[in-house]
C-alpha cells in the first residue's frame, strides 16, 4: 500500500514538471542602461573620439557637447554607432561630452551619462607667445618663427574676439618682405580695451592664431597733447617750444618713435609720457644737446614717464646741464631707462642759486653715467631737499650723489635698489658732500632692501676686488640701514670712510656669483641682475624688485 502511494506521488510530480516545461515565461521590458566608455575620451588635433560599450537593445545614441558643463549644448549628434568621432572643434579648448542610449520606445531610453571633459590639442602654430610689449591700446605686434625652407607668412588677418572659428575677418594685412624676414608685423588702428583673434596665413593656409586684448585707452582729456601716430622726430621739441603748450601739460609720445632732444630749457611744468609701445623701451628721446632750466624759472614739476633717455656721447652730453638760477619742486623719472650720459642732472655756475625740492627716480634702470653722476650740484647756493631712489637699478655710474651745497639737505632714501659698479674705484664716492656744516642730511639717509656690488673699474686694471670710498662729509648725518647687502668685492679704499651700519649682511661671494650677467654692456637690456645663487638671503626681499625671485 505504501509503495502504491509513493508511485502516485512521483507521477504527479513528473506531470507538474512537464506542464511547467511546456509554458513560456515572459519578462517586462526595462529602461536601457546608461552608456559607459570602453576607453577614456580621446582628443586628437581638433577632434574627440567617443568609444562606448555597445548596448544590444539601443537603436541609436545621442551625443552632446558643451564647454560650460552643459549650461548650454554646442553640438548634438545622433548615431547608431557606439564609436563616434566629433570633428570641427576648436583647438586647445576644453569640452564636456555626454550620451544617452535610445530604445525603440521612448519610455525605455537610458538616462544621461556624463563622460567628463577633454581638451583638444594645440594647433601646430609657428606664432610666438605674446609678451607684455606686444600689445598696446591701439596696436598688436604679431611675431612668428622664421625657419629656412618654410613657407613665408603672407598675410595677417584680424577677427572679432568672439569669432573663435575665424569665419569673418575684420581686416586683412599683407606682409612686406622686411616683415617676412623679421617674422613680425604691427597691426595698428585697433580699438582700446577690445579682444581680437589675430591669425597668420601662408597663402590660404592658416599657420596659427591667438587672442589679443588691447590695453585701455590712455586718457587724453584735459591738458593733454597727443603725438601718437605722427612721425616727425623733431616734434617733441617743437611741441615743448610751442606757446600753446601751457604749464601743466602732458605730452604723450608715440611709444614706437625715437625723438630728437636738442637744447630745450624748461620754464614750465611738463609731463613727458610714453604711449604704449611694442618694444620694452617705450618712446626714445635721443639727446644730442643738453636740456636745461630757463633762468629765473619756478617750475612745479618735470616728469619723464615710461621713456628711454639716451645719448651717443657719454663724454659730453647730460640730460640736464643747468647754468642758471632756477627752482624745481619735483623732478621725477618714473619707469624710465637712462643710458650713456656725462651726468643725469648737473648744476653749474658759481653765482647761480637753485633749489630742487624733490628729486626721484623710481622703477627705472640707469647706466653708463660718467663723472657727474646721477646728481651733481656744483654751486654752493644750489641745494636739494629730498632724494628718493626706489625700485631701480643703477650700474656703471662713476658718481652717485654729489653736492657742494652749504645748505643741508633734508632726506635721502635708497630703497629696493640694485647698485653695481657705482663709484669709480679709488677715486669717486657714492655720497660726496662738503666737509662743512652744510654737508649733512638733517633727517638722515635711509638704505633699505638694497644690494651694493663692486666699484667701477673704468681703467680695466683687472683687480679681483674693486674698492669704493663711499663717503665724503656727512659727519653729523644719521644712517638707517635695513635688510641691505654688499658683495665680497665691495671693498673699502685705504683710508676711506664706510657707510655707517652698512651692510646689514655681508654676502660672502662676488657679484658674478650673485647675479647672472652684471658686467656686460651699457644697454639696460644687456646686463642681467637675475640671481643665480639660490642661497642668497635677500633673494626675495632685496634689490630692484624686477630681479627678485617670486
Amino acid at each position: 500500500m505504501k509503495k502504491n502511494n509513493l508511485f502516485k506521488a512521483l507521477l504527479l510530480l513528473v506531470g507538474v514538471l512537464y506542464l511547467n516545461s511546456c509554458s513560456v515565461e515572459t519578462y517586462p521590458e526595462t529602461r536601457l542602461f546608461r552608456p559607459v566608455l570602453n576607453k577614456d575620451l580621446l582628443a586628437l588635433n581638433n577632434t574627440i573620439t567617443v568609444d562606448m560599450g555597445k548596448l544590444k537593445s539601443a537603436v541609436y545614441y545621442k551625443i552632446e557637447v558643451s564647454r560650460d558643463t552643459f549650461k548650454t549644448v554646442l553640438k548634438t549628434f545622433d548615431t547608431p554607432e557606439n564609436k563616434f568621432v566629433i570633428t570641427d572643434l576648436l583647438w586647445n579648448t576644453l569640452y564636456q561630452v555626454r550620451a544617452t542610449a535610445f530604445a525603440e520606445k521612448e519610455e525605455f531610453n537610458s538616462k544621461i551619462s556624463n563622460f567628463g571633459g577633454v581638451k583638444t590639442e594645440k594647433f601646430p602654430t609657428i606664432m610666438l607667445p605674446q609678451t607684455a610689449a606686444d600689445v598696446t591700446d591701439i596696436a598688436v605686434k604679431v611675431r612668428w618663427l622664421v625657419a629656412a625652407g618654410d613657407q613665408a607668412v603672407t598675410a595677417v588677418k584680424v577677427f572679432a574676439g568672439a569669432d573663435e572659428a575665424l569665419t569673418t575677418p575684420l581686416a586683412t594685412y599683407p606682409t612686406t618682405p622686411a616683415e617676412i624676414a623679421a617674422g613680425a608685423k604691427i597691426i595698428s588702428g585697433l580699438t582700446p580695451g577690445t579682444k581680437y583673434q589675430v591669425a597668420i596665413y601662408s597663402g590660404e593656409t592658416i599657420r596659427g592664431w591667438d587672442l589679443y586684448t588691447t590695453k585701455p585707452a590712455i586718457p587724453t582729456t584735459g591738458n593733454v597733447i597727443d603725438l601718437r601716430g605722427k612721425t616727425d622726430p623733431n616734434l617733441l621739441i617743437t611741441t615743448l617750444k610751442d606757446p600753446a603748450t601751457t604749464s601743466g601739460s602732458t605730452i604723450i609720445l608715440d611709444g614706437d618713435m625715437t625723438y630728437n632732444g636738442t637744447g630745450y630749457s624748461f620754464d614750465k611744468s611738463i609731463t613727458i609720457k610714453s604711449g604704449y609701445s611694442t618694444s620694452s623701451n617705450g618712446a626714445i628721446i635721443n639727446i644730442t644737446s643738453n636740456f636745461s632750466l630757463a633762468a629765473g624759472s619756478v617750475i612745479s614739476s618735470i616728469v619723464f614717464d615710461g621713456v628711454t633717455l639716451m645719448s651717443a656721447n657719454s663724454a659730453a652730453i647730460y640730460i640736464f646741464n643747468v647754468n642758471a638760477s632756477a627752482t624745481v619742486e619735483n623732478l621725477k623719472f618714473d619707469n624710465c631707462r637712462i643710458s650713456s650720459f656725462r651726468g643725469v642732472f648737473r648744476s653749474q655756475g658759481a653765482a647761480n642759486v637753485g633749489y630742487i625740492t624733490n628729486y626721484s627716480i623710481n622703477n627705472s634702470i640707469v647706466t653708463d653715467i660718467r663723472g657727474y653722476g646721477v646728481i651733481t650740484l656744483e654751486p654752493v647756493a644750489w641745494k636739494f631737499s629730498n632724494i628718493a631712489f626706489t625700485n631701480s637699478t643703477f650700474y656703471k655710474c662713476e658718481k652717485f650723489i654729489s653736492t657742494a651745497s652749504t645748505v643741508p639737505a633734508k632726506s635721502i632714501l635708497i630703497s629696493d635698489c640694485t647698485l653695481n659698479e657705482v663709484a669709480r674705484i679709488s677715486a669717486n664716492k657714492i655720497f660726496a658732500f662738503p666737509a662743512t656744516a652744510g654737508g649733512n642730511v638733517t633727517d638722515g639717509i635711509t638704505i633699505a632692501n638694497t644690494i651694493i656690488g663692486r666699484g667701477w673699474d673704468t681703467n680695466g686694471t683687472g683687480a679681483t676686488s674693486w674698492p669704493i670710498d663711499p663717503i665724503d662729509g656727512l659727519t653729523a648725518t644719521n644712517f638707517t640701514v635695513n635688510n641691505s647687502f654688499s658683495t665680497s668685492d665691495f671693498t673699502l679704499t685705504t683710508g676711506g670712510t664706510p657707510i655707517p651700519g652698512f651692510p646689514n649682511v655681508a654676502y660672502a661671494k662676488t657679484t658674478v656669483d650673485l647675479w647672472k650677467n652684471p658686467a656686460n654692456g651699457k644697454d639696460p637690456a644687456i646686463a642681467d641682475f637675475n640671481f643665480i645663487d639660490s642661497s642668497f638671503a635677500g633673494i626675495k626681499t632685496a634689490g630692484d624688485p624686477r630681479w627678485r625671485k617670486q
